[in-house]
């Protein structure tokens, strides 16, 4: 492999994974040409703020902006002219039955190809089905010549992205010519961390089985879960018991209310679509995706139990809109599910989130959402946990038991230790563990002893 890094670099698209991976390779000494249509995201990018909220991705951007390794472009003759590798970083949504919309992937690789020099490799970053890639060498051919085509995967978790990528347990090429898989490889020479290249159709089924594997490990312990609350155990023991395993690991066994976001439901969905054109019925995917939507599902009549049965006019207080801390994402996340049927029921909803109400305003037209916390919980019948944000952890929840209608707390991800909190007057129920009371019922401790219990992760 050669020492020369590929440079300039095209990322076509600045969404998500394109903006992470362009600010991340520019902080890393590469000149980066960030190409997008979007006159709004650029102008946005252009102040220095990132359109979406990802630790440590502002600072990076004013960065690298001003050193000048990253610029910003919507010109594609102007992004491409000269560029070592061109980048696809665009959307795959789900089309109606579950497969991935490849129509902007197809119009960046002809755009590419159009502008492409004649060192210039091409790498798809863009989630795409199995075979896609080999699909659209077609694409690649102009003038007499073909213009190198690569998958390279991406494995960024929203919330820790930036780390994720400087920190990757590996890095995936795929391509049927090994120098343009090598010059892509360049690109990441900077990690430490082994690079696999591959073909270009089991480069895009790890990328796939990897998502895969997780919801289906999220799923398993949901249903473990299920079968704690029915015996008495405690899920988070069990967990603590299977993940010690060290063929299983611990990570991904948190019992709750399943998976959500822009990749793990869509690519389930898009893997289990490309297994059903191979005549292929992969069992264990539909499977997940039930289990993660029953999930929600029981956990909205978790909390009609715990009041008697009936939601009509009960004033429920969701902490958390997105669909998991340290990102603004509210896409398949389990609060829009959970409120709405809260609603459907006859429930009176106020939601908080640190980062996610602006996102979510629009989808929970009913619902009334504050920015603070102790406003949200303000007359509550149930306090519900959905997000498990470090702020909700925190919470003084001595002064949150002042302010309740009643004491009960709903902990939709295990994230809050229940004895502090039966301390303090809560009825706490969490999903796989036993309901906790408070031994008497009496009125609440005063402000002075309240404060001295904490609430801690447990």
């Amino acid at each position: 492999m050669v020492n020369e890094r590929p440079d300039p670099l095209c990322m076509v698209g600045a969404g998500y994974v394109g903006l992470v991976t362009a600010v991340c390779l520019a902080d890393a000494d590469v000149h980066v040409r960030l190409l997008d249509i979007d006159q709004a995201r650029l102008a946005f990018l252009r102040q220095g703020k990132a359109p979406i909220h990802e630790p440590l991705l502002d600072e990076l951007l004013t960065k690298v902006l001003a050193n000048g390794r990253l610029t910003l472009h919507d010109d594609p003759a102007e992004a491409m002219a000269g560029a070592a590798v061109i980048m696809i970083a665009v959307g795959t949504p789900p089309l109606g039955d579950g497969r991935a919309d490849l129509t902007q992937v197809r119009a960046a690789i002809t755009q590419a190809v159009r502008h492409a020099g004649s060192e210039t490799v091409i790498a798809i970053k863009s989630t795409v089905p199995p075979g896609t890639t080999a699909s659209l060498q077609s694409l690649c051919r102009r003038n007499g010549r073909t213009v190198p085509l690569t998958v390279c995967p991406e494995f960024l978790a929203e919330g820790s992205a930036v780390r994720d990528f400087r920190q990757p347990p590996q890095v995936v090429i795929g391509g049927d010519d090994p120098a343009a898989c090598e010059r892509v490889a360049q690109l990441f020479g900077h990690l430490e961390a082994p690079i696999r290249i591959t073909d270009s159709t089991s480069a895009e089924l790890i990328k796939y089985g990897v998502n895969a594997f997780l919801a289906l490990k999220i799923s398993f312990i949901n249903e473990m879960a299920q079968l704690c609350e029915f015996t008495g155990a405690d899920v988070s023991s069990v967990a603590d018991g299977i993940g010690t395993d060290e063929r299983i690991g611990r990570a991904f066994l948190g019992a709750g209310l399943g998976f959500g976001g822009s990749c793990f439901p869509k690519d389930v969905r898009a893997l289990d679509q490309a297994a059903s054109y191979h005549g292929q019925s992969f069992q264990l995917l539909r499977a997940a995706v039930e289990v993660n939507q029953q999930a929600r599902s029981r956990f909205v009549a978790k909390i009609q139990r715990a009041l008697n049965g009936k939601l009509a006019r009960r004033r429920i207080a969701v902490l958390g809109l997105a669909f998991k801390p340290g990102t603004d994402d509210v896409r398949q996340a389990a609060s829009i599910d959970v409120i709405r049927h809260l609603e459907d029921l006859g429930a009176v909803v106020l939601a908080t989130d640190p980062v996610a109400c602006a996102n979510a305003r629009p989808l929970l037209p009913n619902t009334t959402l504050v920015d603070d916390p102790y406003s949200c919980v303000g007359g509550a019948d149930a306090v519900v946990v959905v997000t498990e944000w470090p702020e909700y952890v925190n919470l003084d929840w001595a002064r949150v038991a002042t302010l309740v209608r009643r004491p009960l707390v709903v902990d939709g991800r295990n994230c809050l230790d229940a004895d502090p909190l039966v301390e303090l007057g809560f009825t706490y129920i969490g999903v796989g563990r036993p309901t906790r009371r408070p031994r008497t019922l009496k009125t609440p401790l005063s402000g002075a002893k309240r404060a001295a219990v904490p609430i801690a992760v447990r």
